[in-house]
């Protein structure tokens, strides 16, 4: 990935700390090389010497990777008790700047868990750990965090938890009183007599930690079918469940939820009784807590945070401070400047250095195997997909229409797909319609630079007329192309359905809308050459979109598009054979019932199954709101 300032040329330092109770990891870039370290975890900021806990952390992990004395570009720390002990970041952010960085990140380890997890997007994200918390966001910048009492008063469902539970079953063994025999015998492998362990329990430098280690004991005692056991991870995953819905019903009980950190690593032990208790789908988690750090270093460098967290998140630079979001102008003082290079759209592939060395086929193999991984990363996001699809068909029965808004190739794209459904399912022409950067124009002569004229956007959006009841699909490869970023939020004033399709994980046009799509195709075989694996996924999810919408609409029947327009001879023919098989009849019968039916396939598959004739079948298909089916149902009494 590459992390390469297009404004001056130069490689940036960036310094990602994931700095917990257990432990602490830091990660280093510049460009494509890379440094990663262990280092032991802190009370947090909350405890009494909380700074210099997090200082000295800090300084381990720099002597670790290498850069003992040596300062980066950007710093970010996701640190346990950031919310606990607000008075004291401005400490430790000077401090920080003094020794370590130009820029300084502080953040809660959630913050950095939700931001590995699902980047910058609403939701909701459990983290669980030798603690456990749950952060959720929206898109208007509302966030609500639950539980992370710390381990006296809460941290339900934690590592903590987990190890406390098993250690009272052992002991409860110890003394007759029920309990768990495997568990008793766990215990006193790892620690010993078990009649020392209260004090070595209440002894011990971080009595937490001390606790949460058993947690894995506990998990290989539930995998060898310990009851005990078994029940004591069925419980953590009801509490870590509880505390996910406390924190969505805070704020939009439809946000997706998500399990991420330390503990997920046990697996189905906790992951299957959680998701059984959330009652829904849960997101699997998209990267670690370190990504996250990492992730919001990249934000700050590029000059804000992201929407979605910008409240959790202090920047502080050498040359002042800001809490929450920072804006950092270009030279004409007018846009925030942004690294694009980051994006992982942009990134390189350090294999393919030699590609223009290889063979004809060997880089006709790179390109296909690059696209045969688009598919899978599709289903992934097929629930963002469907939601979106059943919204948008729901607009266009209400009288809506769709239009598609894209530069460059998502541009080109959006027009097929849009100049190919009149014919296809025999809509109007302007139910749905393309709205590309430089007009129709730009079709078969690319104007690149018409992307970054977000007022064009805007303007394209209001000169095709939208209202409230349209929908609009903005489709961007970066997910900070202006042009669509201008046109969706024109869109989204007027309050039509805004939907933002982008190839970046926690992408800018993902910000504020009613679906977010993202498809995260990452780096190309030419890099940054969207048209190949990016231009592949939007072609692909429009042509999903588009005709799952057709669907919804009844403008099929099973696998048949029987809106279809005969306006030639194949499709005449095509015609001919879809009434054959779905009414059962021969070619003649099929035939006669088109001819009758103005070659309309669907009022000649009505009319056949049904026995009626041509005009009680267009009516039965105007009372069944388009669909054969509900044509069928309405003309025999519902008994089809």
């Amino acid at each position: 990935m590459s992390t390469t300032n297009e404004h001056d040329g130069v490689a940036v330092d960036l310094l990602a700390v994931d700095l917990g109770k257990t432990g602490a990891r830091g990660r280093w870039r510049r460009g494509e090389e890379v440094r990663e370290a262990d280092g032991p975890g802190v009370v947090g900021l909350a405890a009494a010497d909380g700074v210099e806990q997090v200082v000295g952390a800090v300084r381990s992990l720099t002597g670790a990777l290498g850069l003992a004395g040596e300062r980066v570009d950007v710093l970010a720390v996701g640190l346990v008790g950031y919310h606990a002990a607000s008075a004291r970041r401005d400490d430790l952010a000077a401090t920080l700047l003094d020794e370590v960085a130009d820029t300084v990140v502080l953040t809660g380890d959630v913050t950095t868990t939700y931001a590995g997890a699902v980047g910058d997007r609403p939701g909701v994200v459990v983290a669980a750990g030798t603690g456990a918390v749950a952060l959720a966001a929206d898109g208007a910048g509302r966030t609500a965090v639950r539980d992370g009492w710390g381990f006296l008063l809460g941290d339900d469902g934690s590592g903590y938890a987990v190890g406390r539970a098993g250690l009272r079953a052992a002991l409860e063994h110890r003394d007759g009183r029920g309990g768990s025999a495997a568990l008793e015998q766990a215990a006193t492998r790892r620690f010993g007599d078990l009649t020392g362990l209260p004090s070595a329990v209440h002894s011990a430098e971080h009595p937490s930690r001390f606790v949460a280690s058993f947690a894995r004991d506990v998990a290989e005692a539930a995998r060898a079918d310990d009851p005990v056991a078994v029940r004591i991870w069925q419980e953590a995953g009801e509490a870590l469940a509880r505390t996910a819905l406390a924190c969505r019903d805070a704020l939009d009980p439809g946000l997706p939820v998500c399990l991420a950190g330390g503990l997920v690593e046990v697996g189905p032990l906790l992951t299957e009784p959680f998701a059984a208790a959330v009652g829904g789908e849960v997101l699997r988690a998209g990267g670690t807590s370190l990504d996250g750090a990492e992730t919001l270093a990249r934000q700050a460098w590029a000059g804000e945070p992201g929407p979605v967290l910008a409240g959790q998140v202090s920047v502080t630079r050498r040359t002042g401070r800001a809490v929450g979001t920072v804006r950092t102008t270009d030279p004409a003082g007018d846009a925030p400047a942004e690294v694009i290079g980051a994006l992982a759209t942009e990134g390189v592939r350090e294999d393919l250095l030699d590609l223009d060395e290889r063979d004809t086929a060997a880089v006709l193999r790179e390109l296909w195997r690059a696209e045969a991984t688009v598919a899978p990363t599709l289903l992934g996001v097929v629930p963002a997909v469907a939601a979106a699809v059943d919204d948008i068909a729901e607009r266009l029965r209400g009288g809506g229409r769709m239009f598609y808004l894209g530069a460059g190739t998502p541009g080109r794209l959006a027009f097929v797909d849009a100049s190919e459904l009149p014919p296809t399912y025999g809509t109007p022409a302007d139910l749905v319609r393309a709205l590309p950067a430089g007009g129709v124009e730009a079709m078969v002569e690319a104007r690149e630079g018409a992307e970054d004229d977000g007022a064009a956007g805007a303007a394209m959006v209001r000169e095709a007329g939208v209202r409230p009841q349209d929908v609009v699909v903005g489709i961007s490869a970066s997910g900070r192309t202006p042009y669509v970023l201008e046109g969706l939020a024109a869109a989204a004033e007027v309050g039509a359905l805004t939907v933002a399709v982008s190839n970046n994980e926690g992408a800018r046009a993902s910000a504020g809308v009613d679906h977010a799509v993202e498809i995260p195709t990452g780096p190309e075989v030419i890099s940054g050459s969207t048209r190949l694996k990016a231009g592949s996924a939007q072609k692909m999810l429009l042509g999903a979109l588009s005709t799952a919408v057709m669907v919804r609409l009844g403008k099929t029947h099973g696998p048949f598009m029987v809106d279809m327009q005969a306006s030639n001879v194949k499709l005449r023919d095509r015609a001919v054979r879809m009434v054959q098989r779905v009414a059962g009849c021969d070619a003649e019968a099929a035939a006669a019932a088109l001819e009758e039916a103005g070659w309309s396939t669907k009022v000649a598959v009505v009319q056949l199954l049904g026995g009626m004739p041509t005009d009680q079948a267009r009516r039965a298909l105007t009372e069944g709101g388009g669909s054969v089916r509900g044509a069928l149902a309405r003309a025999d009494g519902g008994r089809r």
